[in-house]
């Protein structure tokens, strides 16, 4: 037996149209693993890409490197390489050596790669940070 049932509508209806106030994707934020927001903010820090600065020619490239690699200067370089998402690779680090036509790059993470000086777009020197 149904007592009511057009004001239990009315007051439901009431209730929606007034005073509950839907949060959206708010309400799932409990939801997320520790996986998701990392990969989230992965993806964030994807959507900021920087531009692409003016190719520099090899022998200023040679130049910047040699003047970092003498004072132990970290640099930020651009590379001739793109990524899966079309975006150039970038590299920071200090130069630790040179081996042929490569040069040995030394990360903040105190691992070394290697770049060949032709897949080198542009040098900045940067400044220490100690």
């Amino acid at each position: 037996m149904i007592l009511h049932q057009t004001d239990n509508d009315d007051l439901a209806q009431n209730f929606f149209a007034r005073d509950y106030h839907d949060r959206g994707m708010l309400k799932w934020g409990g939801f997320y693993l520790s996986d998701h927001t990392s990969a989230l903010a992965k993806m964030h820090a994807a959507e900021q890409v920087e531009q692409p600065l003016p190719e520099q020619t090899a022998a200023v490239v040679s130049e910047r490197l040699a003047a970092a690699w003498r004072s132990q200067q970290p640099v930020h370089l651009q590379l001739n390489v793109v990524d899966d998402n079309q975006t150039i690779q970038l590299l920071d680090g200090v130069v630790a050596g040179v081996f042929d036509d490569q040069i040995i790059c030394q990360l903040p993470t105190g691992k070394c790669q290697s770049v060949a000086l032709a897949a080198i777009r542009c040098v900045v020197l940067t400044k220490n940070v100690h």
